[in-house]
């Protein structure tokens, strides 16, 4: 059975990127444009990881990092965090995330962490 990842990104061109990058690996990828359509979704399907994007048009996803590490039934889903701004690594809603990729990310190393998350 394929390994499912879920991704919140609003950027279309980076989601069809990461959609391309982890197919390719073997993955069953869902992409999430915002929060509202993510959250319609959660309840449908839990993915093996995780990776959000920190800027959302309806939201914040360090936000969604907190809410899922602090819930006791999703605590356990390795969630990688994206930005274009390294400083929000060092935001303290982002130090329960299991990576963190900077913007622009080298795919070697996107797919290395994915990879790393989900063995």
């Amino acid at each position: 059975m394929k390994k499912a990842v879920h991704v919140l990104e609003d950027d279309i061109d980076i989601g069809e990127l990461i959609v391309f990058l982890l197919t390719e690996q073997g993955y069953d990828v869902a992409v999430f444009s915002n929060i509202a359509s993510f959250k319609q979704h959660a309840g449908q399907q839990s993915p093996d990881l995780l990776i959000i994007d920190v800027m959302l048009p309806d939201g914040n996803g360090l936000d969604i990092c907190e809410a899922w590490k602090t819930d006791e039934a999703t605590s356990q889903i390795p969630i990688l965090l994206m930005s274009a701004y390294d400083d929000y690594q060092h935001d303290h809603r982002a130090e329960k995330a299991n990576g963190f990729i900077s913007k622009p990310f080298d795919i070697k190393t996107f797919l290395g962490e994915v990879k790393l998350r989900l063995g």
